[in-house]
């Protein structure tokens, strides 16, 4: 069945989903803690990372119900599981961590480059 966005606020209320955002960002965030401060928008990434790092549970609330209509979960079957009487997805954690690093400059509010 393809995903809704019925199945994908679901997924964004599903405290195990939450637990896996909540991990990715703080693994990419202590990451980002150790890039060079040549590294472009150093500023803007150590900030945000210092953000999800002092509250971690409450930056995955805040970016659950956008960040499930990313590619990297939209695009795996999300569905209830009975025995764990839970929304899930079959987004593994390395496609959330590769979207979380994908979108850390835009979460972080770095400039955005000038469309044509």
């Amino acid at each position: 069945m393809a995903n809704t966005a019925y199945t994908q606020q679901a997924l964004a209320d599903s405290t195990g989903f939450r637990l896996r955002l909540q991990n990715a960002m703080t693994k990419i965030a202590f990451q980002v803690l150790d890039e060079p401060p040549s590294t472009e928008f150093h500023t803007e990434r150590t900030t945000y990372a210092q953000r999800v790092i002092n509250g971690p549970q409450a930056m995955a609330i805040q970016l659950a119900p956008t960040f499930v209509n990313r590619p990297n979960i939209f695009q795996f079957e999300t569905s209830f599981d009975f025995s764990m009487r839970e929304v899930v997805t079959a987004s593994g954690d390395p496609d959330i961590e590769s979207q979380v690093f994908t979108d850390w400059n835009k979460l972080a509010g770095a400039p955005m480059a000038p469309q044509p």
